[in-house]
C-alpha cells in the first residue's frame, strides 16, 4: 500500500512564522463528533489546515487528481494536498509541524502506530517527517520531505471494499 500513498498524493508547506496565516477559507462544514466525515469535510480540513499554518496552497493538479477517479478504484478512496515552497514562503519541518497542529485542532488524532517519524541528516537537520492521523472513518498520512508537505487522507471503508488489508500503511 506504500505505492498507494505515492500515487495518491502529497502536500507542501512553506517556512516562516507557522500559524500566523489566517485562512480565508470557510471552516470545516461539520459539527464535532457526529458520524463519518464526508469527502467535502476532509478536503476542507486539508485546505484550511494548510492555509491557517501559513503554508502554500495545494498544487491544483494534485488536489484534483482523485476527483475523476473511477468508482471503486483505489484513487476514488483518497483526497490529497501537495504544497511546494516558493521564494516567499519556504517549506520546512516547522511549517509541516504547524500544519499537523492545525489538523489536530480539527480533531485529527495521532494513530497509535506507527509513532511519528523524524529522520535527520548528519548535521542534525530533519529532512523527513511522517505522521499518521485518524478521524471518524478516515486515515491520513502527513509527510514532509525536502521542501514539500504531503497530506493524503483515505476513506477507511472505501479502502476495505477494495482490499481487506488496504490502507495508507499496508
Amino acid at each position: 500500500m506504500a505505492a498507494a500513498v505515492i500515487v495518491l498524493g502529497a502536500a507542501g508547506c512553506g517556512t516562516g512564522d507557522a500559524g500566523t496565516g489566517a485562512s480565508t477559507l470557510p471552516p470545516s462544514p461539520r459539527p464535532k463528533s457526529t458520524g463519518l466525515l464526508t469527502k467535502e469535510v476532509v478536503r476542507a480540513d486539508l485546505d484550511t489546515s494548510a492555509a491557517d499554518a501559513g503554508a502554500p496552497a495545494s498544487v491544483p493538479e494534485f488536489a484534483g487528481m482523485n476527483e475523476d477517479a473511477e468508482a471503486g478504484s483505489l484513487r476514488s478512496c483518497g483526497i490529497g494536498f501537495k504544497g511546494f515552497g516558493t521564494e516567499t514562503t519556504t517549506v520546512d519541518v516547522a511549517r509541516y509541524d504547524a500544519v499537523v497542529r492545525e489538523l489536530r485542532e480539527r480533531d485529527w488524532q495521532p494513530a497509535q502506530e506507527p509513532e511519528p517519524e523524524r529522520r535527520k541528516d548528519k548535521s542534525g537537520a530533519i529532512y523527513v517527517a511522517h505522521d499518521l492521523l485518524k478521524q471518524r472513518g478516515w486515515t491520513m498520512v502527513a509527510e514532509y520531505m525536502d521542501q514539500v508537505i504531503t497530506l493524503m487522507a483515505y476513506d477507511d471503508a472505501c479502502m476495505k471494499k477494495i482490499h481487506a488489508n488496504a490502507g495508507p500503511v499496508g
